[in-house]
Order: C-alpha cells, then structure tokens, then sequence
C-alpha cells in the first residue's frame, strides 16, 4: 500500500499482522533444503513438520550419499554422523532464513545410501 507515493518499506512503518506458513509448506521447504544438501532427489525424502510449543521440530527420514569404496577414496571425518549433524545445522539455519521459523529439534532417520558414481564404470 501506498501513501503519496511513499511505500511503507521505505517509510520504515511496521504493519501489524500475523504471517502464518501451513505446516505442509514447511515440509515442502525442508526437503528442497535436505535433497540440495545432501544431492539427493526429493522423491525420496520424507519431512514431518510439527509445532513445538511455537517453534518448528522436524522429523526427516532421507538416504544419504557415500562415496564408492577404493584406495583413492577417504570417508570425510567424522563419516555419516557428520553428514547427518551438518544436515541438522543446515536445517535449522535455512528454515529461519526462508520461513522465520525457529527449529527446536531436527530428527533425522538415514533411510539407505545413495553410491556417488566417478570416474570408469566396467
């Protein structure tokens, strides 16, 4: 809305009001964020998203990527713990940014594991 041309953002005016954000948009959400960060497609990602006393708990249930087992091949420290923990951190973080929701909990169940595929298949 408009004031003589001024646009409330620019006058800095806060408008009172509620934004509420159906719990199967923060579902759809949270699994874009968990297919981009771990490169797995969204198909099979499962979120449930649940009040927790006003803020946000997230039960998700994904496969995680492994690399092929070989000699030039090293597990990254700390191996699916990591993944899964970074996961966690990166939810919390990316819900807050693009819903302005507050995470109390993410409870991740690995569901299986996806081979990343490099170099010469036989």
């Amino acid at each position: 809305m408009t004031t003589a041309g001024t646009d409330l953002a620019e006058t800095g005016r806060v408008v009172a009001g509620h934004v509420g954000i159906p719990a199967k948009v923060l579902q759809k959400v949270a699994v874009a964020v968990v297919a981009e960060t771990l490169h797995v497609r969204r198909a099979d990602v499962r979120v449930l998203a649940e009040d927790d006393a006003g803020r946000l708990a997230l039960r998700v249930s994904t496969p995680v990527r492994v690399p092929m087992l070989s000699e030039a091949v090293t597990m990254p420290e700390g191996g699916v713990v990591a993944v899964v923990r970074d996961l966690q951190s990166t939810l919390t973080r990316r819900l807050s940014e693009l819903a302005g929701r507050t995470v109390s909990r993410v409870d991740v169940t690995v569901s299986g594991s996806r081979t990343d595929r490099t170099g010469r298949t036989s």
